[in-house]
């Protein structure tokens, strides 16, 4: 009878023990998936109104790349007396010619490859003419493009003595709203302008015709249909109007005024 006692007690602590080391094992599993699967995510930060006008802001816009630029040392002058024909080597892309005369006469520079033409004309009038000197003479200036290297063939017509020299446009840091002034022919400093509708306005005085036309970094000129931008040409007196145009594209641009008179633009967001 106390044997039967004795094992009935083994029997119920054995049970009792395998019951607490089965539940301790089952607790142990389900503790490690919690700590795995129904862990709490962190909240995703937000970014606010404020900051994406901030990072917008910030945004810097440059050509996607850059042309490899000629070397400046390379650049010669020519000059002159009265009408003159050579032969310079002038490189790829966009260019920019300053004449220089010793008296305030009308001239003209023309520029031939195998692939390109240029031919500009300069015409001072008494204003103009106060208005286009610096320490060396009576000078303007305009910027043109190269489809290629090439040895180019330079005319100039003219009275007097000249000189033509031949440089890479100026850049300025500078974004728009931005004016310019000038007398006579004159291409300004490259300066950026992003994608966008803007709006030039142009007046002139003391002049008969002008035209202002748009060229990137690329020496592509702004076109609307076939008419180059913003304004093709004016002829018949001074001018003053506001011309909207579209860029669209971002880049750096600069202006070729060509004017025989005093002038000044001024571009703008639309």
């Amino acid at each position: 009878m106390i044997k039967n006692k004795a094992l009935k007690s083994i029997l119920f602590s054995s049970a009792i023990v395998f019951l607490l080391i089965l539940g301790a094992v089952i607790t142990a599993g389900c503790t490690g998936n919690s700590g795995e699967d129904n862990k709490t995510p962190l909240p995703t930060p937000l970014q606010t109104e404020e900051q994406e006008i901030k990072d917008e802001k910030t945004i810097e816009i440059t050509p996607d790349e850059t042309p490899e630029r000629f070397d400046e040392a390379k650049y010669k002058n020519i000059s002159g007396t009265g009408n003159k024909t050579t032969e310079l080597y002038l490189p790829k892309g966009v260019s920019l010619f300053k004449m220089i005369q010793d008296s305030p006469v009308k001239s003209q520079v023309s520029i031939t490859t195998i692939k390109d033409g240029i031919s500009i004309n300069n015409v001072y009038n008494k204003s103009a003419s106060k208005n286009s000197m610096d320490g060396t003479g009576y000078y303007w200036t305009y910027a043109f493009s190269l489809e290629d290297d090439a040895n180019a063939t330079i005319e100039v017509e003219t009275e007097g003595n000249w000189t033509l020299s031949f440089s890479f446009p100026q850049m300025i840091n500078g974004i728009v709203p931005q004016t310019f002034t000038g007398a006579a022919n004159k291409a300004t400093p490259f300066f950026q302008i992003n994608e966008g509708d803007y709006n030039f306005t142009i007046k002139t005085e003391n002049s008969e015709f002008v035209s202002v036309t748009l060229m990137d970094y690329y020496g592509n000129s702004v076109m609307d249909d076939n008419r180059q931008m913003p304004l093709s040409f004016h002829n018949g007196g001074s001018y003053e109007n506001t011309i909207n145009t579209t860029i669209k594209e971002s880049c750096n641009y600069l202006l070729n005024v060509i004017c025989d008179g005093d002038w000044t633009v001024s571009v703008e967001e639309a």
